[in-house]
């Protein structure tokens, strides 16, 4: 896998890669003394022959032989995953100090901001990220909880006088080609004007997600027949890649989406409004989170990490993907879905009747209607991803 060797692992502006990690290491540790302890229980069982126990130890040891061959093929991708990120990894440390993370807030939850880059390059570069998304994932009990911020929602970002869109903040921080700067300052700008505690980022730009969910064979999406008409209308309008394909029915109900159909659903603009396109992106995200869930496996996942690599960039480790992989395979989410519930929860800012276009007459943007409101905001969302608010007057 050379091409592991290119740039970083960024699966997922449905962080799929987050939630699809059941590699080396769960219980493979123990492997050695789980054998001796059956191995004595054999031998000091006194309903079987010599002839039987022989039997059973062979076999113990041929289940021993294919644990421990699985488990090399594991560890030998963890290490390869590991050595992609580490030596891809984007220029720039994360000075957690200079993140302006709110110290009040448990450490039982990881918030990891993921950004949808909306530019027309097949390789990952500076714009807005037009996607702006908390991905809140709870290690003790493995659920997951997403946040989208409206993106034309009026926020103060850290170096600059007036207030702009929150999109603009990852586009700012990476005008001169710095991609971890222009993460560093979306989560900068997140933190301080929702009191959030974010040191992670996932980015991905439009081809990124669409060849992701090329490689997970397409995606079933149930949709009006306003926004299956959209679709047609936008790839039409501005055709992102040079594929010719059938269109979306115009009709209402399940449709089976290739990955620049489900991306074009997910940025529909001009038949409603940004709230509801919020709302479209945290649908595909989960609908995107079932399906690999459901049918993962580690060749599945060898796959997915090679196609998704020339187009995202993330500053999680291949421990961190461990670590939230197994918090959330073993988790809320999994037993969820496995009984057909929601794999995740979904809240959308700000917040109804918060909020009204303002700001300056060339940038109408959302503003909030007063302090007391941005107050109301936070407080939601604090109560949404931890069960209490935590805000610091």
């Amino acid at each position: 896998m050379d091409r592991m060797r290119k740039s970083l692992v960024a699966i997922l502006l449905c962080a799929m890669l987050l939630f699809s990690m059941p590699l080396a290491g769960h219980a493979q540790s123990s492997l050695s003394e789980t054998v001796v302890d059956e191995l004595e229980a054999i031998a000091e069982n006194p309903d079987l022959t010599d002839a039987e126990k022989a039997q059973w130890e062979a076999w113990l040891n041929e289940d021993a032989s294919e644990d421990a061959a699985t488990a090399s093929d594991e560890e030998a991708l963890m290490d390869e995953l590991e050595e992609a990120l580490d030596a891809n990894a984007l220029q720039g440390d994360t000075d957690v100090q200079e993140l302006e993370c709110n110290a009040a807030l448990p450490a039982n939850v990881v918030n990891i901001l993921l950004l949808g880059v909306d530019n027309r390059s097949e390789a990952l570069m500076t714009g807005r990220s037009d996607a702006v998304i908390i991905c809140s994932i709870n290690l003790e009990t493995g659920s997951v909880k997403l946040t989208s911020i409206t993106r034309d929602t009026a926020v103060t970002i850290p170096g600059y006088k007036k207030q702009n869109r929150i999109n603009v903040a990852f586009k700012f921080g990476s005008k001169d080609g710095d991609l971890a700067a222009g993460a560093m300052l979306a989560m900068k700008t997140v933190n301080r004007n929702f009191q959030m505690n974010i040191e992670k980022y996932v980015l991905v730009n439009i081809h990124g997600l669409a060849n992701i969910i090329d490689a997970l064979g397409g995606v079933d999406l149930d949709m009006t027949s306003l926004e299956a008409n959209r679709i047609n209308f936008e790839l039409r309008k501005e055709p992102m890649d040079k594929v010719k394909r059938e269109k979306v029915k115009a009709i209402d109900g399940l449709q089976h989406l290739d990955g620049m159909q489900a991306v074009t659903y997910a940025r529909i603009r001009g038949i409603d409004d940004d709230f509801a396109r919020s709302e479209r992106q945290r649908k595909l995200l989960e609908t995107l989170m079932t399906q690999v869930m459901q049918g993962m496996d580690l060749g599945k996942l060898v796959k997915l990490i090679e196609v998704a690599l020339p187009f995202g960039a993330t500053n999680l480790s291949a421990a961190d993907l461990m670590g939230l992989g197994m918090a959330v395979i073993s988790g809320e989410a999994m037993s969820s879905i496995l009984n057909g519930g929601d794999a995740l929860e979904q809240l959308r800012l700000p917040l109804e009747g918060t909020w009204k276009y303002g700001g300056d007459a060339s940038t109408s943007m959302v503003v909030f209607r007063s302090q007391a409101r941005i107050r109301e905001n936070i407080e939601a969302m604090q109560q949404f991803i931890y069960g209490q608010s935590f805000y610091v007057d």
